[in-house]
């Protein structure tokens, strides 16, 4: 998290081969893993573990050596690894307003110092995911926005205006 160069790593998502591939600025190499992994495989088993994320332990599975090596070289630190969250992964947000459901679940995004979240953009997003089904659209939404953990909340008129912004 405190590597500057964290946001010159540029990720691309190639839905019809399932990958995601990361490049960097004047890498003539890319490095891509699967979107979806199959947690009962035994290569995928083999690679679960064990960390911390903002003080709460979790559960990933490592990304493999070829992603790590290449995050270690385009970044510029030693042993670096790429932590994919576990659906066995358990940490939810902490909020005695709302009931525990699966909405409520953290991913493994650290803190950052200013992280805008714009509703109208979650409501977009919100919409665009099949397997959410919200029966209860506000609350939905409310924990939905509170996954993103941000801390300045704001609402405009149109979704994703927050992109045109500089």
């Amino acid at each position: 998290k405190y590597n500057t160069r964290m946001c010159l790593v540029y990720p691309t998502i190639d839905n019809s081969n399932n990958r995601l591939w990361l490049s960097f600025p004047d890498e003539p190499t890319r490095v891509s893993i699967p979107l979806r992994s199959d947690e009962r495989d035994h290569n995928v088993l083999a690679s679960l573990c064990q960390s911390k994320v903002c003080g709460d332990r979790i559960q990933g599975i490592d990304c493999g050596d070829e992603v790590g090596e290449w995050l270690s070289y385009v970044l510029c630190e030693q042993d670096l690894r790429l932590i994919r969250q576990s659906a066995s992964d358990t940490r939810t947000f902490q909020n005695s307003r709302q009931k525990k459901s699966p909405a409520n679940t953290i991913s493994l995004a650290n803190q950052a110092q200013y992280l805008l979240i714009n509703r109208t953009s979650v409501d977009w997003l919100v919409q665009k995911v099949d397997e959410w089904d919200p029966s209860d659209k506000y609350d939905y939404l409310e924990a939905t926005i509170d996954r993103f953990r941000g801390n300045l909340i704001i609402d405009t008129p149109i979704a994703l205006v927050e992109n045109e912004w500089t």
